[in-house]
């Protein structure tokens, strides 16, 4: 069920009236409607869902390291559970493929087909944290599944996110019925909801067909067509991931909750550092807190800490989905990630030590060379997540970086410049966001209320303008 659509509004109308009507009932309700939620998508996948959540559950309550050695063994069982399931519905059909391609098994490129279940990746990757975190001692068990339900499959982070923690959401769900309604927080809600389907079917559905449109040319593209295609691919996946999240945020303060924020206009960062502490945030931290502490983090040798950051990375990319494309872009991010150590602790430190050096490297200028280049080179990153094949994205890239064949056009040209006005407003996006209260203050000191609302009106119609006639799936529906 997607979040613009006219079925998932009014189930979410009908949850919010009644959320506030009967408090005594909230968790009962939002157990339902969570139900509601994702038996859209087929009965037995929410049978699976419930048979995961409720194993976990129980495995919790085993996992707490004050019942001794055997608790460990719970956090293994259920933990393992979860990666079977996930490994199961996400990757046979990737093994068998890679297979069957290498070893000729069969002339049927299909000798499986197992269905993906939506929201699998995200739900599971929550249930192993809480799991985990149990078993650290760092999260005490829920007190009831019926809880432990809400907390995992409420709906506006079920099926992209954000990976929510027990510790910042467990605890909301736990003292929902003091949750009083809140004018203030009601309004914010709708805004980031209001936004968040403005990104999605003004934007991010706009772009798709102009990306996809390039991609389709696949390895006779001409380089400018390849940047044209990267870069409006990369502002609509930015723009679609970035619209669900604010969307689910906006929901959750319509129920008086306070989701994980997910993006920080990550393509103004300097550097892979700063791109995931600003882009899918919660999947960063959780491959940082579950994958790569665990493997030794920053505590081992510095050829090893290269070697699990650049394994972290791929396996994130894997998570994304089941294609070499995935692994590839994972391990480009990883080389990327494990340069920048480098270059930061062996070129930039060392330079910034120095008079000169330090004020060029905390210049503007530095700032803004790093921004550029580094934007550039994750546009070149996402061609390996959008190409169809490894070979497609290599070919493109390298007419990218080489720049042959140019096929200059005045149509693509204009396209350039079409990408760096989004660019723009993806600055610009950062400075409302980062300043919203006093853009608020300001918009109602200078605004007066009945252009407010004839503003607000016209914002509603146009986005059910684009909205009529299509429903496009979020980009991270299917992962």
């Amino acid at each position: 069920m997607l979040f613009h659509s006219p079925e998932f509004l009014s189930l979410l109308a009908v949850t919010v009236t009644v959320y506030y009507t009967f408090p005594r009932a909230r968790l009962y309700l939002l157990a339902l409607a969570n139900a509601l939620f994702y038996a859209v998508a087929g009965l037995p996948w929410l049978g699976l869902f419930v048979a995961m959540a409720l194993l976990t559950y129980l495995a919790s309550k085993r996992a707490q390291p004050d019942l001794g050695p055997s608790a460990r063994r719970w956090v293994w069982l259920g933990v393992t559970a979860n990666l079977l399931n996930l490994g199961f519905f996400k990757y046979t059909n990737f093994v068998f493929q890679s297979l069957n391609r290498y070893l000729h098994l069969t002339a049927d490129s299909k000798l499986i087909s197992v269905i993906l279940p939506i929201g699998i990746s995200f739900y599971t990757f929550q249930l192993i944290a809480y799991l985990v975190d149990v078993g650290r001692g760092r999260q005490r068990p829920s007190r009831s599944f019926l809880e432990f339900w809400v907390f995992i499959s409420f709906f506006a982070h079920l099926v992209a996110g954000p990976i929510m923690r027990a510790k910042d959401f467990l605890p909301q769900v736990e003292n929902a019925d003091q949750v009083r309604f809140n004018t203030g927080e009601f309004k914010y809600g709708l805004y980031l909801l209001l936004m968040g389907m403005a990104k999605k079917v003004i934007l991010a559905d706009t772009l798709a067909p102009l990306a996809d449109s390039r991609f389709a040319a696949g390895t006779s593209i001409g380089a400018l067509s390849a940047w044209v295609a990267a870069y409006l691919f990369t502002f609509q996946i930015y723009f679609d991931f970035s619209a669900y999240s604010d969307m689910a945020l906006g929901i959750g303060h319509l129920f008086g909750f306070r989701l994980t924020q997910n993006f920080f206009t990550p393509y103004l960062s300097d550097g892979p550092r700063e791109f995931w502490q600003r882009w899918h945030v919660t999947l960063s931290t959780w491959i940082r807190d579950y994958v790569y502490i665990p493997l030794g983090g920053s505590r081992v040798k510095v050829p090893r800490q290269l070697f699990n950051l650049i394994l972290a990375m791929t396996l994130s990319g894997l998570w994304h989905g089941a294609a070499w494309t995935f692994a590839a872009w994972g391990l480009y991010h990883g080389v990327l990630a494990a340069v920048e150590r480098l270059y930061r602790k062996h070129v930039e430190t060392p330079v910034a030590g120095t008079g000169l050096g330090r004020r060029v490297v905390t210049s503007w200028v530095y700032r803004a060379a790093s921004v550029f280049a580094w934007f550039h080179l994750t546009v070149i990153g996402w061609v390996f997540f959008r190409a169809p094949t490894i070979t497609q994205a290599l070919v493109m890239i390298k007419h990218m970086v080489l720049l042959r064949p140019l096929g200059f056009s005045y149509s693509e040209l204009a396209m350039v410049g079409f990408a760096g006005l989004l660019f723009i407003g993806h600055a610009l996006e950062r400075v409302v966001r980062e300043h919203e209260v006093r853009v608020h203050d300001v918009w109602r000191r200078l605004v007066p209320t009945p252009a407010r609302a004839l503003f607000y009106a016209a914002a509603v119609v146009l986005v059910a303008t684009f909205m009529k006639g299509k429903e496009a799936a979020f980009i991270y529906f299917r992962f």
